[in-house]
């Protein structure tokens, strides 16, 4: 790796790197989702033991991994009965019996490490701050009697609920100001920790994978050295470019300053990058295949409405599984997104995406043909998808406050994934009851951008299980009290300039944009699961008196 003298004199082993920036009473940001440095948290929970480290606060909680960190050692939890249940397997009943005691068990020893875990987080007072939560640690401990007697103060409630998790609820273009430095230009934390790739010859290095709100708060501390910066270097890294004024490069010599400040230390990294698990878009479930199915079927019966828009996908399996069926298609148009997937990718190298554009900083739209424009991607694990960005002339990463903004948009074609919704048409994206479960993220700001002209999918499991197992409804009467709201009904049933706005489910998609509540009601109930559609018409009837 060929690095200037000055960024040389930087480098420091990753344990260097943590003693100079992991300190009691101080407040660290960082990456995340495919942004997030992964080498740097897989190692942090057992740096912090070690160093009885405490009141820690961390501004990121959007773990693409299971690390120490949020999990603890919960991943090696044991099965006591697997040794007998393998001497019985040839017992049938009492064989079955025995494995089935064991995974039970194993469950019960994960559960019991996990929550030894979070009693240290709290008892060290180490705190996340984030607008987001992922998988890692958004486990809600289920309310069964056994465990509200073992564990009360935690039963029912995940982290957003036990003084560990302190939920940002703010959009994702907004993340700047509210997790690295203020709108007065007041720092919000004591160090930065980022991933980049190495200097190209060029002398630039690149935010890769994801921009987010990285590259924004890093130029912050360009021009304003007082926070300590961590930057893991990282040749297995694909280099991305973003567009005009707003670059996903920065100038290797445009870090001097924060060098000569004593601020900047460097850790050359090899280590994996942030994915999704084998599996997540190749293998979906039979619901998300029909989802999939109903708003591609949708799209290819309405070409006049849905060809030629530029077309967007958020997190989710759902969605994405839409646009891989897009593939068998004959749609045919133009792409912008907070998310590029690998689908998105082939769409467009098999010639059926014409190119996209960016929004200028003067509000204009400047049409970007022969370009895909992103604020993050997210591979597969195993797959060759970053390797096909690296260097891709064809791929545009900005910052989310580029990208991730309404106007963008406008007259578009987006495919997005919700938890649940209700007759007054509140739609969660983002919790589970009182629990935080991910997050709005951009999903509020594409969506009344997609109410402009635009046509816009929403993808809805019909049920789900509770964390005590039981199969309730996604769609409510109300919301439970509590819920964390990512839409209101104005955004449903409103649009204009021609808006045309779905909710689908596997039973089926009707248009919500331009109904009144006692037809939105009845088209909500027409596409819910079979089982709960009287419950859910006696509701109607009793609390707003439509008749179904």
């Amino acid at each position: 790796m060929n690095l200037p003298p000055f960024l040389e004199k930087c480098v420091c082993s990753h344990d260097e790197a943590l003693r100079a920036v992991v300190r009691s009473h101080s407040t660290i940001a960082t990456g995340f989702a495919t942004s997030e440095p992964h080498t740097f948290y897989q190692s942090l929970w057992g740096f912090i033991q070690a160093h009885d480290i405490h009141d820690l606060r961390i501004k990121q909680a959007l773990f693409m991994a299971p690390h120490p960190l949020c999990v603890g050692d919960a991943l090696a939890a044991r099965d006591r009965l697997a040794g007998a249940a393998r001497r019985l397997k040839h017992v049938p009943l009492l064989g079955r019996a025995t494995a089935r005691l064991g995974q039970v068990s194993r469950k019960l020893d994960g559960l019991r490490r996990l929550i030894a875990h979070y009693r240290e987080l709290q008892a060290r007072r180490i705190t996340f701050s984030s607008p987001f939560l992922g998988p890692a640690n958004n486990i809600v401990i289920p309310a069964l009697p056994m465990l509200r007697v073992l564990y009360p103060e935690f039963a029912g409630r995940n982290v957003s609920r036990m003084g560990i998790m302190d939920m940002q609820s703010i959009h994702f273009p907004d993340a700047v100001e509210s997790m690295g430095i203020d709108a007065e230009g007041k720092p919000l934390v004591d160090a930065f920790v980022l991933c980049m790739t190495p200097p190209d010859e060029n002398g630039e290095l690149s935010h890769g994978i994801a921009s987010g709100a990285n590259g924004e708060i890093l130029e912050r501390i360009i021009q304003q050295p007082v926070i300590d910066v961590v930057l893991y270097l990282n040749p297995g890294l694909p280099f991305t470019r973003g567009y005009g004024d707003a670059p996903n490069t920065v100038a290797v010599e445009r870090l001097r300053g924060i060098a000569e400040a004593g601020r900047l230390r460097v850790v050359l990294d090899d280590g994996p990058l942030p994915c999704v698990p084998v599996g997540t878009f190749t293998s979906p479930s039979k619901i998300e295949q029909q989802i999939a199915e109903h708003i591609v079927n949708h799209i290819e019966e309405n070409r006049q409405l849905t060809h030629g828009r530029a077309v967007q996908v958020g997190i989710g399996g759902t969605g994405v599984q839409a646009i891989r069926g897009l593939r068998q298609s004959s749609w045919r148009g133009r792409q912008y997104s907070e998310m590029l997937d690998p689908f998105t990718l082939e769409l467009f190298e098999a010639g059926r995406i014409a190119g996209s554009h960016f929004i200028e900083s003067d509000g204009r739209r400047t049409p970007l043909d022969g370009k895909l424009v992103c604020t993050f991607t997210m591979a597969e694990a195993g797959s060759d998808f970053y390797r096909r960005l690296d260097r891709n002339p064809a791929v545009v990463v900005a910052s989310a406050s580029r990208v991730v903004i309404s106007e963008g948009f406008y007259g578009g074609l987006g495919i997005n994934n919700i938890l649940s919704v209700d007759f007054q048409g509140h739609v969660n994206s983002g919790g589970r009851d009182r629990n935080h479960f991910s997050g709005v993220g951009g999903g509020a700001m594409i969506f009344r951008g997609l109410a402009n002209g635009g046509v816009g999918y929403l993808c809805l499991k019909s049920t789900h299980r509770t964390p005590e197992g039981k199969l309730r409804s996604s769609i409510f009467p109300f919301l439970p009290r509590g819920t964390p709201l990512s839409h209101v009904g104005p955004d449903l049933m409103g649009g204009r300039n021609g808006a045309r706005l779905f909710l689908v489910t596997e039973h089926g998609l009707f248009r919500v944009s331009g109904r009144s509540q006692a037809e939105f009601i009845r088209g909500l109930i027409s596409i819910a699961h079979p089982r709960f559609r009287k419950w859910l018409a006696r509701q109607a009837w009793r609390e707003f008196r439509v008749v179904c």
